[in-house]
């Protein structure tokens, strides 16, 4: 086979036909891969945005109910109304430890206006007398109605409900408030789907110095100084990689966003994160959602081996099978006809060429036999015509 022969020519195209096939379906696979990866990021990120507004709504519930049942206790009541401190905390502790084991860590009573203040904390009694002077503070003041939401302290960040407690009378003799550590919400969260989170805190609303004091009391590392913007409160994760986030958490849609896919070690991960806002509305963190997709990764990569394998053997078969169709078609049969010229050449005019088909290369046969016949009969009269010219010579 020659460099410059039709075959070789039609088997160079053939194999970049296969070449071409092969990576079509890579691209292809890979192309898919990455759609579907970017889908199942969203869908995480649209999904846990979701179930965190579930818990937000179910907690508030709960909370609510509580402070209802602690507001009919006549022991409570007696003893706020009576403004007696330490009578109100001893009747009040052993509720708080089971209120604590629901979830529910912060309970607070605070003073009535003007100068309303934090008459007692549960989770803190020795600390008391302070004015938090916050949204929640002045908002239920305004409408002395619950008022409800997400809330960034100097330390923390929660989940609160705030009411006025009135007395037997329905006149307000000062405020209960109760609360949940948001960083629970992410564990609940993990039970349910099963994907890694972590609770980003926007530093703009926190105190450097509670932060260090926190983590002490939490016996949990100081990472204030890891990012510029933000600190991780919690997380589900021993790994540092998977919470890695460059922007400002000001600048995330209200929808959130996907970050990117990765790997870490053998597993492929997507990562997203959307916004998590307090009650004033302010972007006071973030929540961080990071899927595991390394299965769907594998069983991408197992099918793109099996297609391409497929495409591969169904490529060189149908190569195999358009190669042994033009030799039968058109190279023997050109090879034929080759022949017979050569032979004809050679002196050899007896063999015939049959035409084997009506098809372009039988036609080409029906033709060259023609112009063999011709030829063979100018042949046969070139004696007589020799003969006649040395007649005429002679003459």
């Amino acid at each position: 086979m020659t460099w410059n022969s039709i075959r070789t020519k039609v088997v160079a195209t053939l194999a970049g036909c296969l070449l071409v096939g092969v990576c079509g379906v890579l691209a292809v696979t890979q192309y898919n891969f990455k759609r579907d990866s970017q889908v199942l990021a969203t869908e995480s990120v649209a999904g846990a945005q979701r179930l965190f507004a579930i818990l937000e709504t179910r907690e508030i519930s709960k909370m609510s109910a509580v402070s209802d049942s602690l507001i009919a206790n006549s022991q409570i009541s007696d003893a706020f109304r009576a403004q007696d401190r330490n009578r109100l905390l001893q009747v009040s502790t052993p509720l708080y430890i089971d209120l604590k084991r629901q979830g529910i860590t912060n309970w607070m009573f605070h003073t009535r206006e003007p100068g309303m203040g934090v008459f007692l904390r549960l989770h803190n009694p020795p600390k008391f007398g302070d004015s938090l002077n916050r949204f929640f503070d002045k908002e239920v003041v305004r409408t002395h109605v619950l008022v409800s939401g997400n809330e960034l302290a100097k330390a923390g960040f929660a989940l609160r409900v705030i009411r006025p407690f009135p007395d037997s009378q329905g006149q307000i003799i000062g405020y209960i408030e109760l609360g949940e550590e948001l960083g629970q919400f992410i564990r609940t969260m993990k039970q349910q789907t099963g994907n890694e989170y972590g609770l980003l805190l926007n530093k703009k609303y926190m105190d450097r110095q509670f932060w260090a004091d926190s983590s002490k009391v939490w016996k949990r590392r100081d990472n204030w100084d890891d990012n510029p913007a933000f600190v991780v409160a919690d997380k589900t994760t021993e790994s540092e990689n998977l919470m890695r986030f460059d922007n400002d958490l000001d600048s995330l849609p209200p929808e959130g966003k996907v970050l990117e896919r990765f790997q870490s070690g053998n597993s492929v991960y997507v990562r997203g994160i959307f916004p998590v806002r307090d009650a004033a509305g302010n972007t006071v963190g973030a929540m961080f959602v990071v899927r595991d997709i390394s299965s769907f990764y594998l069983a991408m990569r197992h099918a793109m081996k099996v297609m391409v394998i497929v495409t591969l053997v169904a490529l060189i078969l149908g190569m195999l099978f358009v190669q042994l169709l033009l030799t039968r078609l058109v190279f023997q049969r050109l090879e034929r006809i080759t022949a017979i010229a050569t032979r004809v050449v050679g002196g050899d005019y007896g063999t015939e060429i049959q035409v084997s088909s009506d098809d372009e290369v039988g036609k080409f046969e029906q033709l060259f036999e023609q112009f063999r016949c011709v030829f063979v009969d100018v042949l046969a009269h070139v004696p007589e015509l020799q003969q006649q010219a040395h007649g005429g010579d002679s003459r």
